[in-house]
């Protein structure tokens, strides 16, 4: 299934590839497999991850070895990442997509 960045997940992507190369230098290359894993791993299993809590009709997966998940919506031809939530924020304050 083709997946699709939404706007806001756009910008997420900036912000972490941003902490990555600011703050964490030595786990970059570790998180930028992680997240090509997952990406690949929702695209072929669209519903493994679980239904949010927070945003009604969306799923959510944990990016193993980050403090990071995605959020997505999964459509009949594509699958939708909406944010990349780093779960040490308030990510849900103002929600928008």
């Amino acid at each position: 299934m083709n997946v699709i960045y939404l706007t806001q997940a756009l910008r997420d992507m900036n912000w972490v590839r941003k902490y990555y190369k600011d703050v964490f230098p030595a786990g970059q290359s570790n998180a930028r497999s992680q997240l090509r894993k997952t990406e690949t791993l929702i695209s072929e299993n669209p519903f493994v991850g679980h239904p949010s809590e927070t945003v009604s009709g969306a799923r959510e997966f944990h990016i193993s070895r980050t403090p990071f998940s995605f959020l997505y919506r999964v459509t009949d031809d594509h699958l939708e990442i909406l944010r990349v939530i780093d779960s040490r924020s308030n990510w849900d304050q103002g929600f928008e997509w």
